[in-house]
């Protein structure tokens, strides 16, 4: 046999490794990743069997603050307003104060905010910061067959506002049982921001970056673009 002869079938016995070599890689790699699958799927199932203590197979029935229409349309004004100020070339200081009753009457009516319907109801605020709120909220289920489990109870929160950073944690869960969430699931809560997924929306993100202060009073709540300072602290 030639040198021409052993280089030709040299080459292919290479090109016939090819294929096999490439349904290798494609059924590791299918196992890799039904490997994570199968771990997302079992950690998530432990996580809700550590939550059942504190679940309700019904959700609760929250109520809702309808308002008056005169009081829908006032509060949109002045969000609008804030809204239009706050994202225009002034410089002066605008703020936007919403009380409990005005947060619970845009839960019912809006539908930016129509995914809190039925789970939360503002109770109060204090002058500490410390929000408080009443919720049925929807338990993620990791297996289609799972029966549906809700966090019912009461949910203490806190507004963090710093210079165009905005955070809302979960700070504390009191399910209506009367059981307190412990502080190893509840730090798992503690970790993640309630606004996130309002975040997504690029010019609510926006704006929130030109909030820089916040002030609290008793059920009421004003956002501004006052910078804090040192000696605000």
């Amino acid at each position: 046999m030639s040198t021409e002869e052993i280089i030709i079938k040299d080459n292919e016995r290479k090109g016939s490794n090819s294929p096999k070599l490439g349904c290798a890689i494609m059924c590791l790699l299918l196992a890799f990743m039904t490997g994570i699958v199968i771990q997302i799927i079992v950690s998530g199932a432990r996580h809700l069997e550590e939550l059942v203590p504190y679940s309700n197979t019904e959700a609760l029935d929250i109520p809702e603050e309808q308002g008056t229409e005169a009081e829908l349309n006032s509060i949109r004004s002045k969000i609008k307003t804030f809204d239009q100020q706050i994202n225009s070339d002034s410089s002066e200081m605008t703020e936007l104060s919403l009380s409990v009753k005005d947060i619970n009457i845009l839960i019912a009516n809006d539908k930016y905010l129509s995914d809190l319907r039925k789970e939360y109801f503002f109770k109060g605020i204090k002058t500490d910061g410390t929000i408080t709120a009443l919720c049925s909220r929807k338990m993620r289920k990791f297996l289609p067959w799972q029966e549906r489990k809700y966090w019912n109870g009461q949910m203490t929160l806190k507004l963090e506002v710093l210079n165009g950073a905005v955070f809302l944690r979960v700070i504390n869960f009191k399910s209506i049982n009367g059981s307190s969430m412990p502080e190893n699931l509840l730090q798992k809560w503690q970790t993640q921001d309630q606004l996130e997924m309002y975040k997504n929306d690029d010019h609510f993100a926006d704006s929130l970056k030109k909030i820089n202060s916040v002030k609290f009073a008793e059920d009421s709540i004003t956002l501004s673009t006052k910078k804090t300072t040192q000696s605000d602290k």
